[in-house]
């Protein structure tokens, strides 16, 4: 995660009340941080096992990579929330379209579903991400997923009456949100996939 700092002076620039910065694996903090009004929610991104990506949302504890179901456990154990995010983007490789995530999962384990996120390239893929979560009463939230500073806040979800913390998770529990957002200019996402390539052979050489 980027310096608390920057990250503060980034949303108060851009009007924003809230970032969930997310890594793969590890959430990058394990406790909300405040500063005027404004929030730093810990989160991760897991590739489960089985049935590709999932994002728990206030986690206060880190969890080990485990089939979808039971990371979704791990996250409402901790009294996190379980959002699947791009779940109907086919050119990903660990999306729920991609690796058949049953419905019947969805509806048990998933709180929210990502109807927005700014690096789905084709608007078709958000349309039917909400479809989804439309089909399956499924409340939705939005995701720049913004590997650079350029793209956050391109995707934003919507609460009201924002105070604490608290209110910020009562309201995502409650499936009180409003989405809107845009796609990322596709030319952003190069240098990030050649630096995430680069990453992995060096994971993989450990």
């Amino acid at each position: 995660m980027q310096n608390p700092h920057t990250l503060f002076k980034l949303m108060k620039k851009k009007g924003l009340r809230g970032l969930a910065p997310t890594e793969h694996w590890r959430a990058p903090t394990l406790k909300v941080i405040e500063r005027d009004g404004r929030f730093i929610i810990p989160a991760c991104e897991y590739k489960t096992t089985d049935y590709g990506e999932v994002i728990g949302l206030f986690l206060n504890e880190h969890i080990e990579n485990r089939s979808f179901q039971e990371i979704a456990e791990d996250i409402h154990d901790c009294n996190g929330l379980v959002v699947l995010p791009h779940p109907r983007d086919p050119l990903r490789k660990y999306t729920a379209i991609r690796r058949g995530l049953p419905d019947e999962i969805i509806e048990k384990h998933v709180d929210l579903i990502e109807g927005i996120n700014s690096r789905c390239i084709i608007d078709l893929f958000n349309k039917n991400a909400q479809k989804l979560a439309k089909r399956l009463k499924k409340p939705m939230t939005a995701g720049s997923d913004g590997h650079t500073f350029l793209e956050i806040g391109h995707a934003k979800t919507w609460l009201q009456d924002i105070e604490t913390s608290d209110d910020i998770y009562e309201e995502l529990k409650r499936g009180r949100t409003q989405i809107t957002g845009y796609p990322s200019f596709f030319m952003l996402h190069i240098p990030t996939m050649l630096w995430q390539r680069v990453r992995r052979i060096a994971y993989d050489s450990w």
